[in-house]
């Protein structure tokens, strides 16, 4: 197998079992992995992760599977990240894309090779988590003493070590799990053992997640039933500008979602057809609250009461189009859906896919269709065998 690392080093990898017993944390030994050119050990942290996950994904390494919480509907879902990590773009090459393979740099951290950082994958290793130079030397530290590290607030902590995860692990080392019930995708870290967790890792003390919001001054979030009255009071004017105005619903459930698993802030169903043999019903507007909700919770910038009336606004178009007959928003929507897909996958890799995928359908169809082919070809022959003869 042949990889384009983050760094942008192109290897060749040789999977082999891995040695019983000589497994050092994180897998740095006794991988059975050789790359050419040049050792594991002298990898680059970011080239390393790429690695461990890909050799996961191969079944070289275990990977025990986790539990997860839907996002959306908060349906558990059992998981093993790396299993659906999706590994076209290294073996492709592609992986310039400007979110997906970037790291963020910091001039905190100096750059640290797989040797350089083992030091630290052990400290984490042991029972108790104890901070001296050699951890902060392999972390890659700069002006900070690990006494100023150990004595650190909880949100200082944080910060750092996010940051630290930010510098070595690309975004694009995630798996999008989707949920058997609401059809949301979950997007979860693969490989999910990292060297430290997002928030906090030490015991005792609050997660400045969690802490450093009491002091917002955004607006709240307001609850249900003041929302459904600001939601009808925005609706109201425009849909009195519309012709065939749609109903308008706020949906405190479960929210749906789009063609790619988001969950919606709000959709558009259009009334059925006139000669279908339903009920005549308006079409539908649905504002969904708890999108709302979890993007407050989320967002710090989120402005919910400018969404709203966006929101209300963008699904009146739909409806507007809709009863032109054609509506290129849907078009440019379900677009912009299908490339974040490619992106993901790899251009390459859906090209195959999509290849694949006919082959399957050409197969499927003469599979089904060969005794109406054998007639067709029967006759074809039989037809030309008479134009012979007549001439």
């Amino acid at each position: 197998m042949k990889l384009t690392l983050p760094s942008g080093k192109r290897v060749e990898l040789t999977l082999e079992a891995p040695k019983p017993q000589r497994r050092d944390i994180l897998f740095a030994e006794g991988l059975g992995l050789t790359i050419a050119p040049g050792n594991v050990r002298d990898l680059s942290l970011a080239d390393f992760h790429v690695v461990r996950a890909v050799a996961t994904k191969k079944g070289l390494l275990p990977e025990e599977e986790i539990e997860i919480e839907c996002l959306n509907c908060a349906e558990p879902i059992a998981v093993k990240p790396c299993a659906l990590l999706e590994t076209g773009p290294w073996e492709d090459g592609e992986v310039s894309d400007p979110e997906l393979d970037r790291l963020v740099p910091d001039e905190r951290f100096e750059p640290r090779t797989v040797r350089e950082a083992i030091p630290l994958w052990k400290a984490l290793a042991r029972r108790r988590f104890d901070i001296d130079d050699g951890v902060v030397k392999a972390m890659g530290l700069r002006g900070i003493s690990a006494e100023t590290l150990a004595s650190c607030d909880d949100a200082t902590f944080e910060e750092i070590t996010d940051a630290w995860l930010d510098a070595w692990y690309v975004p694009r080392l995630a798996a999008e799990v989707f949920c058997p019930k609401c059809k949301a995708r979950n997007t979860v870290d693969a490989p999910y053992e990292r060297e430290f967790e997002r928030g906090l890792i030490r015991e005792g003390g609050a997660s400045s997640s969690e802490s450093g919001k009491s002091g917002e001054s955004r607006t709240p979030l307001a609850p249900l039933e003041d929302f459904v009255d600001l939601a009808h009071a925005i609706a109201e004017p425009l849909l009195a500008e519309v012709p065939e105005p749609p109903e308008l619903i706020v949906e405190d459930g479960t929210p749906a979602v789009d063609d790619g698993g988001v969950p919606l802030l709000g959709s558009y169903v259009p009334p059925p057809p006139k000669d279908a043999p339903v009920p005549a019903r308006p079409g539908t507007i649905t504002v969904y609250y708890r999108t709302f909700q979890a993007a407050h919770r989320d967002e710090p910038d989120f402005d919910w009461e400018d969404e709203l009336r966006e929101t209300i606004e963008h699904e009146l178009e739909h409806h507007v189009y809709f009863l032109r007959g054609d509506d290129p928003m849907d078009e440019e929507e379900r677009a912009e859906i299908a490339a974040e897909a490619v992106r993901v996958v790899g251009k390459r890799e859906a090209a195959r896919r999509e290849l694949a995928g006919f082959g399957s359908s050409l197969r499927d169809f003469f599979r089904r269709a060969w005794p109406l082919v054998l007639i067709a070809a029967v006759v074809f022959a039989v037809t030309v065998l008479e134009a012979r003869c007549s001439l």
